[in-house]
């Protein structure tokens, strides 16, 4: 009875550490960076060494489970491809025992050698065209700071900035703190690209979008529905968020809750343009609520783009509610009309006609609001940066345990402790 009960008691606690896959998943795969290898057959005791391998294997529906580590590519290619509909979960012990993505860190960040084997316009690439199927990331940090080259001359590296100023899409300069190469290039690459035409649904929650040289989130998609929920977004360049929908017919739906973005920079070191938190974009219905967007070189949120043909853009549903706006450079909101852009801040939003839903939306000045977690040498330069006719700071490399700690550091707005 005694041996019995310790059976019961072992199993409980198993379940506990492993989150049971739903009744209509398949397989679950197995995926560590320091006990697998590529030619095991993929099970908690005989995992697989590299996500993109547990993709291969994996059917539609199955789910991937990986533990703490920094994966890529196959032979250190600089993408992920998912062409089927799988759920990859990341935050998980070395021998699965546990899971905590803040405390096993799951790492998607792509060396500066691995560049020159990227292909694709994302480091994580969505091409599932079956519709009906879900592609799920959860609880990985996805960072591409250590393959993004910065100014050689130390040019735009303000006091306590780990980083000079990084340098234009195409150009050569110096790497990140502990890259070894001598010329790290930066390549126009999003974080995560949905290649044009992908008809599955994805839901990306608990992850981290850092260090991004063009795009957090890009794509055109047929999907009916992409959730984003409870992901920070930092030190992004052109615009965290930038998603439209592919069908004639009927619009696709984004659901971004939770989510803090912070620092979004231009596309050129002279702040011209481009510079968004969240851009609403044809043939999309979004629905914004509990978000933090913040120090955006143009506006957190950017409706400028019109559906064609415009009759069209009436129909759209973009709503905002409950959301907090932090020190945006240009405006909280941007419109067609004014000159090139109409300006709105966040206590104006309830006057905008193309906005379906925005109340509960806030405006704060005060970073103290943050609790002490967003990193103040890089909110200061920037703050400098942005009142400066010149540029003293352009997506310089943000710290990623700075970045980890703006989870729960605002309680009911933006990225929560992940469960």
């Amino acid at each position: 009875m005694k041996r019995l009960r310790f059976t019961l008691l072992v199993f409980a606690a198993l379940l506990v550490a492993l989150p049971v896959p739903a009744q209509n998943r398949g397989r679950v795969w197995y995926v560590s960076q320091t006990t697998g290898s590529n030619d095991n057959d993929g099970s908690q005791g005989s995992p697989v060494k590299n996500i993109q391998k547990a993709v291969e294997l994996a059917s539609s529906g199955d789910v991937i489970y990986v533990a703490e580590g920094n994966y890529y590519g196959l032979t250190g290619s600089g993408n992920i491809k998912i062409n089927k509909g799988v759920s990859i979960f990341g935050g998980y012990a070395a021998d699965f025992s546990e899971r905590d993505i803040l405390k096993h860190r799951t790492f998607v960040q792509p060396t500066a050698t691995s560049n020159g084997s990227s292909q694709g316009q994302g480091t994580v690439q969505i091409s599932v065209m079956q519709p009906g199927t879900l592609v799920e990331l959860d609880g990985l940090i996805l960072d591409r700071g250590n393959s993004v080259a910065y100014n050689p001359r130390g040019e735009g590296r303000p006091a306590g900035v780990e980083t000079p100023m990084m340098q234009p899409i195409g150009s050569s300069g110096a790497g990140a703190p502990g890259v070894p190469e001598a010329k790290v290039y930066t390549t126009e690459t999003a974080i995560v690209y949905i290649s044009t035409g992908a008809k599955c649904d994805v839901t990306i929650r608990n992850c981290a979008f850092l260090n991004g040289p063009n795009f957090g989130l890009l794509g055109s998609t047929f999907a009916t529905k992409v959730v984003v929920d409870n992901c920070i977004f930092v030190n992004i360049r052109m615009a965290a968020v930038e998603l439209r929908g592919a069908s004639a017919t009927k619009n696709s739906e984004t659901r971004f809750t939770n989510n803090t973005v912070l620092f979004t920079w231009s596309r050129l070191k002279d702040f011209g343009d481009m510079g968004y938190g969240y851009r609403f974009l044809p043939k999309m219905d979004s629905y914004l609520d509990h978000d933090i967007f913040g120090c955006s070189i143009f506006s957190g949120l950017d409706r400028t783009l019109v559906d064609n043909p415009a009759s069209k853009e009436a129909e759209r549903i973009t709503t905002c509610e409950n959301s907090l706006f932090f020190r945006n450079r240009q405006a909280d909101l941007t419109l067609p009309g004014g000159g090139m852009f109409l300006r709105v801040r966040a206590d104006e939003f309830g006057d905008v006609a193309q906005l379906t839903r925005s109340s509960g939306n806030k405006a704060v000045s005060d970073p103290s609001v943050f609790g002490g977690a967003v990193n103040e040498a890089y909110l200061k330069g920037f703050l400098d940066a942005v009142s400066a006719s010149g540029s003293a700071m352009f997506a310089n490399h943000y710290p990623v345990d700075d970045a980890l700690k703006l989870f729960g550091a605002v309680p009911g707005y933006g990225a929560q402790l992940p469960k």
